[in-house]
């Protein structure tokens, strides 16, 4: 079963809210074949976003999380504070199809 990975970031001010979602675009389609099933990006305020993504294994989000921590870092982004929560997907239903 895939595990979830469930992410608020606030932001310094909606400049660098834009500029995060911006790279993260660009960054997300290319991270391909490594364990993401799903992913969201979502706006809750000027200053702050939602990111949830469903992974394929523990092992595989393990790494995406390191990945992700480290590209963070090296964007020098200027968060001010986050939430994480992970853990085990119970189930998943798709009612648009």
């Amino acid at each position: 079963m895939s595990i979830f990975r469930n992410v608020v970031l606030n932001f310094k001010n909606k400049d660098d809210v834009e500029e995060y979602l911006e790279k993260y675009q660009e960054l997300v389609p290319t991270q391909t074949g490594i364990g993401l099933e799903d992913f969201f990006i979502c706006r809750l305020s000027d200053t702050s976003l939602l990111t949830f993504c469903t992974i394929d294994t523990e092992e595989n989000g393990k790494k995406i999380i390191e990945f992700a921590d480290n590209w963070r870092e090296e964007n020098k982004f200027e968060i001010t504070d986050s939430m994480v929560l992970d853990g085990k997907l119970e189930g998943y239903y798709n009612l648009r199809n």
